[in-house]
């Protein structure tokens, strides 16, 4: 989980870009640019698979997540090189490295770079992770605070699915980005990458949540590490109930945040 991820335990956000030799928040123009950069767009599909869990007389909130990257360009991210230390909200991480998103033109050269936060080598999943892709949250109104403590999630991006074909021809595209490393990981244009519910902290902790109608929202990006073409469409919602009748809480999904663009609806399935 990621609030804000840092190099040797420093407390500005500012530090990762001060590590790149960037101002924080600016873009830089890459060495010999000379191409338009075409810029990635990742719309989040709205979440899916809600389940609650019992484990260890805690209740969480369980949910499958899609990324979706629905612009021209890939979301491309690159690893720094060195390997030290971090602390993310509070956990210390004994491997990580400053990120750089690197913006490519249409011959697939770097045209512009952006400080895009840490990644960290995630001990759970055993790969490495881009620090503050998501953060979730439960809340009685969309405009109302968290019921219960949110989280910004670390993931690794990597192209799974195809999106921009069906039947054969979605089989025959190629992947760009197939690896969880740290030197380089990304979503190219058109590719979705998954999360299932099953994965390790595809959760949110309900335990004592009384039993009602609440928002399970989804907002991608929550830091703004990405340069993307659309910075509206980052955020999703399902609206569930949730029962306290028998032994085990019940959810029931009733409505969810509308789909525009359609694939944000229903794409990503069981893996």
């Amino acid at each position: 989980m990621a609030r804000r991820a840092l190099l040797a335990v420093t407390a500005a956000a500012a530090a990762t870009a001060v590590l790149l030799g960037v101002p924080g928040g600016a873009a830089a123009d890459g060495p010999g640019a000379t191409g338009v950069g075409l810029l990635p767009d990742v719309v989040e599909e709205v979440p899916s698979h809600l389940q609650v869990q019992n484990t260890q007389q805690r209740e969480w909130l369980r949910f499958t997540t899609v990324h979706i990257n629905i612009g021209v360009g890939n979301l491309q991210v690159r690893g720094g090189g060195q390997v030290e230390p971090c602390e993310i909200d509070g956990e210390s991480y004994p491997q990580c490295t400053v990120a750089t998103q690197e913006i490519l033109d249409a011959q697939g050269d770097v045209v512009q770079t952006r400080p895009a936060g840490v990644a960290v080598f995630h001990p759970e999943h055993n790969h490495w992770h881009q620090s503050t892709v998501a953060e979730f949250a439960v809340r009685s109104a969309l405009d109302g605070p968290s019921l219960v403590d949110g989280a910004k999630i670390t993931f690794c991006f990597v192209d799974v699915e195809f999106t921009g074909a069906t039947g054969s021809l979605k089989k025959e595209q190629p992947r760009t980005y197939w690896e969880c490393n740290g030197d380089l990981q990304g979503l190219a244009s058109g590719w979705a990458d998954s999360y299932h519910q099953s994965t390790p902290l595809q959760e949110l902790d309900v335990t004592g949540l009384p039993a009602g109608t609440y928002y399970l929202t989804h907002l991608a990006d929550p830091d703004d590490h990405w340069l993307e073409s659309n910075e509206d469409n980052n955020f999703t919602w399902v609206r569930f109930r949730l029962s306290r009748k028998g032994a085990n809480p019940e959810v029931t999904v009733l409505d969810s945040s509308p789909c525009v663009p359609q694939v944000i609806c229903g794409f990503g399935g069981n893996p």
